[in-house]
């Protein structure tokens, strides 16, 4: 090997090594903080888990205990009405979304759950042609195609797309679509509003308000009510930033689920955090449905969650802006 050639391979080897020294340096910059993360999870104890806190996991055990959060709703200042779901019309219902279904199956024994969300939105809302339809953090959802097949204009909005509008498609944030002032008539987001972190639920509450047209509806499903006001958090992933509540008691997930971050308030936590802070354009009240118990009879193998559904109408007095609108 001459002279110029083992200096040339030096000068390759010293290089390479000192990309593998920054790339590593890199790595554990980042391995570090979720190293702390976890071991907060190792030295916490049984009684921080999530199955001593998150009743959904076994929602048919704790009837009573779902039942009980109405009267603290109505306590905290918060219209609660009751509603009741007809079993041989979501069956049909079902039949008419056999897409839908199918997507679903996959969920295992959340299946009937995740087809129920649908449901009461679209009972809820009452879709129909002539709505301009938003699935808010729709995560790849079929839904707004099944309701496109109604000619119903349905789109469906998440951070997973292209920015921008796309056909059906919109690459948005929650919080900030920047869609037109009064862009739709009604929106929806299933099993997503837990996932906004800090005050960003708030924020999509005032960013739908923005842009839904007057007697525009909105639903939010299912509201995760539970006995205690809690954070959920993986061991495996950290929390966003921002995520921090002191007022909020943090649980460490043990389910099978790795989501990094989830919020459950307690009846008085909702009223104050959310319920007190609505957009004055809100209409806004909660459903119980008060007959699920009849729905996991109908389906003893699934796991049935959906008791609580945040309801608002855009009031038809209030005037549109063109203030964040494009």
């Amino acid at each position: 090997m001459t002279s110029t050639v083992r200096w040339i391979k030096d000068q390759i080897d010293r290089r390479l090594r000192l990309l593998f020294r920054e790339y590593l340096d890199d790595e554990l910059e980042k391995l570090l903080p979720l190293n702390v993360h976890y071991q907060r999870y190792i030295e916490s104890t049984p009684a921080d888990r999530q199955s001593q806190y998150d009743h959904t996991l076994d929602p048919a055990a704790h009837l009573p205990l779902f039942s009980s959060l109405k009267s603290r709703l109505v306590t905290a200042g918060v219209q609660v009405d009751e509603m009741k779901i007809d079993l041989a019309d979501f069956d049909a219902w079902r039949r008419s979304v056999p897409g839908l279904d199918r997507f679903y199956q996959s969920f295992g024994d959340m299946q009937i759950e995740k087809c129920l969300e649908h449901y009461l939105v679209d009972r809820l809302l009452k879709l129909d042609t002539g709505d301009r339809y938003l699935d808010i953090a729709s995560a790849g959802s079929p839904w707004a195609s099944e309701l496109r097949q109604r000619k119903i204009e349905a789109y469906r909005l998440d951070l997973i797309y292209p920015d921008g509008v796309h056909g059906m498609e919109i690459g948005a944030n929650a919080t900030a679509t920047g869609l037109p002032d009064g862009f739709a008539t009604a929106l929806s987001t299933q099993c997503a509003f837990e996932l906004f972190h800090g005050e960003t639920d708030l924020g999509f509450l005032h960013e739908a308000d923005r842009i839904l047209a007057p007697g525009g509806r909105l639903a939010v499903l299912p509201l995760y009510l539970d006995d205690a006001y809690f954070l959920l958090q993986s061991p495996y992933a950290l929390p966003p930033p921002g995520a921090d509540e002191p007022e909020a008691t943090v649980v460490w997930r043990d389910d099978h689920f790795r989501a990094p971050y989830s919020r459950h308030y307690s009846p008085e936590a909702f009223a104050q955090a959310i319920h007190g802070q609505l957009p004055t354009g809100l209409d806004a009240r909660v459903y119980f449905i008060g007959n699920l118990e009849e729905l996991m009879q109908a389906h003893p193998d699934q796991r049935i969650y959906c008791f609580y559904v945040l309801h608002a109408t855009k009031r038809l007095d209030q005037p549109l802006t063109t203030e964040g609108g494009k």
